[in-house]
């Protein structure tokens, strides 16, 4: 039975996959083209045992596993641009942010050196004062503002966000899957406990989906 996640091919795969994932047509044709690749291959290796030299426990769960696999890379690479998209807005927002405190303490500066204070506000002791210190303290303040309104833990948010998602699409594929292996044991009359089959194909794609996630770190860096 063919598995894609084997041979030194792999990185391409992933990369591959990985890619297209990025584009929402291209995403919607690779869990398209899972879905039938995964009811075809039940559906042939059910009908014809002697197409797997091996027990149906380990066509189940083979099939299972490719299929997390498969469906767990583009759900990771969809999780990771959201991270990616609000670590860019952050940093993009906080550089913004920063550049008009820069801009604010040299207005400061600007203004404080000119200034003269008259003697029935202070006289000379706060002129002095004003003189020699209000600058750095204003400056002192604007970076205190600017620290206040910095956008901060935009990753974790991106993973808490994206993490709901990636939950749904795995159970997404495990429930597909599980209907597929249903529905090819009944087509061909073939006597598999429900439940204990039902364990065996989550189990099997929860495999496949978490090895998904090395899969992409080994090909390419993340957030």
């Amino acid at each position: 039975m063919p598995d894609f996640f084997q041979g030194e091919r792999i990185r391409d795969v992933v990369r591959f996959l990985s890619a297209t994932s990025a584009d929402p047509a291209g995403r919607a044709g690779i869990v398209y083209g899972e879905s039938i690749y995964t009811g075809s291959l039940l559906e042939s290796h059910l009908s014809d045992p002697s197409l797997f030299d091996g027990p149906r426990e380990q066509v189940l769960t083979d099939i299972g596993r490719n299929a997390g696999i498969i469906e767990g890379i583009v759900g990771h690479s969809v999780a990771d641009g959201k991270v990616e998209a609000a670590i860019g807005t952050q940093n993009d927002y906080n550089d913004a942010l920063k550049a008009k405190g820069d801009a604010a303490k040299s207005w400061v500066n600007i203004a404080f050196s000119g200034l003269k204070v008259p003697e029935h506000l202070g006289g000379a002791m706060m002129g002095s004062v004003i003189g020699g210190g209000a600058g750095a303290v204003a400056g002192a303040a604007v970076d205190r503002l600017i620290e206040g309104q910095q956008m901060q833990g935009a990753k974790d948010e991106g993973l808490y966000s994206s993490a709901k998602d990636l939950y749904a699409m795995r159970d997404s594929v495990n429930q597909q899957t599980q209907w597929s292996t249903d529905d090819a044991l009944a087509r061909h009359h073939l006597n598999s406990p429900k439940d204990g089959t039902d364990d065996l194909v989550r189990n099997a794609v929860n495999l496949g989906w978490d090895a998904s996630s090395q899969y992409l770190s080994n090909t390419k860096e993340r957030p």
